[in-house]
This record gives structure tokens, sequence and C-alpha cells, in this order.
């Protein structure tokens, strides 16, 4: 029976180290992207091109920056998260401007990227000469998204790639929990019918229905003016039809001139011209978004007015209009609970302690 058992435990030990030797294959990651098209990577990407300032963001937020070789010319001018510093001290090559017209694909094959990461708008006519070459290319969102889950989506599907999913999820719920906290700071402002003007190329160009900026202002509490759907250029006489409490223009090359000559000013309604910093905040849909309702909020006094407080209905506080003050409420109502539990807690004390002098008292008679 010995014996037995010694030659069992030996073929175990055996097959152990047989196994043990062999190479195992690396799971390989599967993507679908924001075109439907199935990529496969057989492993984390190492050398990664980025053709969009937004998903350059991303990136730079889930701490990936190290892995770019390659971007727009956008992407290393961005203040944001000192993107542009860092990497042009790598010395990450410009492929070139944002529309893909104007990347340069051969210097993104000089480079031998793992993988390019590129717009499904600005950069789908690149598909067909990313595959003759046998570029691995990943399309997302980025510039081109719809909505607020297209920009999460796209945080997401950045995480996946390169295996960092929990700095994804904490980043998407840093952006939701701005937007939620951005509802609040807006309150004051809710229903204000709002026109965003991102260009005054042949036409004012607003962003309309089904733009991630219409999505913005929706889960803020905010109307958007226009009416139309997508990046779409207007007359002066469609604006005024719409009639917004107020326009905010965030177009980059906007003078007080461009605006007269568009003839915003003649509508009688509060025109503020938002600054560089702001137009990239409220224009690029990636981490940026957590800054959206701030640069609303400010828009919004300097056109309307601050805000002013009135008093509520049914009770001496007055109604909150910020989240300190929501805070401050609360904090009431929470000290009160707590005197009310104090006493019931002092209440009970002093009857487990009559019942205990009740029995102490018994034994003594007993005794």
């Amino acid at each position: 029976m010995s014996k037995l058992v010694y030659s069992s435990i030996l073929v175990i030990l055996l097959i152990v180290l047989l196994t043990s030797s062999i190479p195992v294959a690396e799971t390989s990651i599967v993507i679908i992207d924001a075109l439907g098209r199935r990529v496969e990577l057989s492993e984390t990407p190492k050398r990664v091109v980025s053709l969009a300032p937004a998903i350059t963001q991303i990136l730079g937020e889930l701490e990936l920056l190290g892995v770019i070789v390659g971007a727009d010319s956008f992407s290393l001018e961005d203040w944001y998260l000192d993107i542009s510093s860092r990497l042009r001290e790598r010395g990450v090559v410009d492929v070139g401007g944002y529309w893909w017209s104007v990347i340069n694909v051969e210097e993104i094959l000089k480079l031998n990227p793992d993988v390019v990461l590129a717009d499904s708008g600005a950069h789908r006519p690149l598909l067909e000469t990313f595959e003759s070459y046998n570029v691995q290319v990943i399309y997302l969102k980025a510039g081109s998204a719809s909505g607020v889950n297209d920009v999460l989506s796209d945080i997401y599907t950045i995480g996946l790639v390169f295996n960092e999913t929990s700095r994804a999820e904490s980043l998407i719920n840093k952006i939701t929990s701005a937007l939620d906290e951005g509802l609040k700071l807006l309150r004051p402002f809710s229903g204000r019918r709002v026109l965003i003007v991102i260009d005054f190329w042949q036409g004012i160009w607003v962003a309309g229905k089904a733009t991630f900026i219409d999505d913005v202002l929706s889960r803020l509490g905010l109307v958007n003016a226009a009416t139309t759907y997508g990046w779409s250029a207007v007359s002066v006489e469609t604006v005024s039809k719409w009639s917004p409490d107020i326009i905010i223009v965030a177009c980059s090359y906007a003078t007080n001139e461009t605006i007269r000559e568009a003839g915003l000013y003649d509508l009688g309604k509060p025109v503020v011209v938002l600054n560089s910093t702001e137009i990239d905040i409220i224009s690029r849909p990636g981490p940026l978004l957590a800054l959206m309702p701030q640069v609303l909020y400010t828009a919004l006094e300097r056109g309307l007015g601050k805000p002013v407080e009135t008093p509520a209905p049914t009770t001496l506080l007055t109604t909150t209009v910020t989240i300190t003050e929501t805070e401050t409420i609360t904090t009431t109502t929470v000290k009160g609970l707590e005197t009310s539990q104090a006493v019931i807690i002092t209440v009970i004390v002093a009857l487990l302690a009559f019942l205990v002098g009740l029995v102490l008292g018994s034994k003594r008679r007993r005794s």
C-alpha cells in the first residue's frame, strides 16, 4: 500500500514538473470598436499612435502617456494634465492635424505602432489605407461622440485594451459624479434655453440635438435652444426663432466683429464668449466633461447674472442654491436627529440600571 502511495506521489510530481515547463499562451484581447469591427490584440500594446486629443486625454488620465509614440498636432499642444510638455519631452512624433486629410500616414508607418487609436468620424476614410499596410487600428467615438455614454464607452474600451479597467472605472465614476454635482450647481438656471455656437464658417455653426453637448445640457437641467440635429450651420433668422435665453460662443477665432457680422448682437440676447481653455473644456468629449458644469455655470452667471436666493415656502431655511448650502441644511437635520437619539438612549440606560438594581436587590433579600 505504501509503495502505491509513493508511486502516485512521484507521478503527480512528474506531471507538475512537465506542465510547468510548457509555456502558456497569453489570452488575446478582443475589442468591438466604434465602427462595429472585431479587433483582436495578441498582447497589450506598447507602441501607440493617438489621432485625437480626446483620446490622448483619456490615455493621460489612465497614466498611459508612456506608450504614445505618435500623436496628432492638437494633442501635442494640449494643456490638460501638462500633456504637451510630457509628450514633447519623450520625443513623441507629430503625425499631422486632426482631420484624416492632414494625417501623415507615412510618418505613422515609420513608427511601427502596435495599434492606432482613431476617431470614428474624422479618420474613417483612412481605414482601407491602414488595412492595406496591416496597421492595427481601433476606432473610438472620440470627437464624434453623440452623448456622454459614448465618452464613457471610449474610456472603458481603452481600459480593456491596456488592461487598466480599474482606472477606467474610476475615471467613469469621476465624470458621472461631476455631472451629478453639476446638476445641483446649475439648479438656479434650470430650464434656461442655451445655444452653443462653435464656428462662423459660412453660417452660424451650432451644437444641435444628438451631440454630446446637447446630452450634457440635458443632464444639467438646461435646454438646448437648437432644434437641428448634429453640428449644423444656420442663419441668424433661425437663431432668432429659437429665442435662446443666452448664446455661448465657443469658437477660438471669434471676435466682437465676427459676432457682430453674424448678427448675434442684434438679437437682444446676452452673448458670452469663452476663452481658449473654456472652449477646450466644452468642445472635447473626454475627461474634460467633468469640468463642463463649472464652465457653463460661469458663462450663465456672466450672461444672466448671479442667481437670486428665494425663501422656501414651508421652512425658515433658504432654498438651496449651492452644494455647500445643501450640506448645511442636511447637517442641521442630522443634529436634530442626534438630540432625539441621545434622549432615547438615556431613557433606555436608566431603565436597564433600574432593572439591574431590582435583580441585585432581590438576590440580597434571598441571601
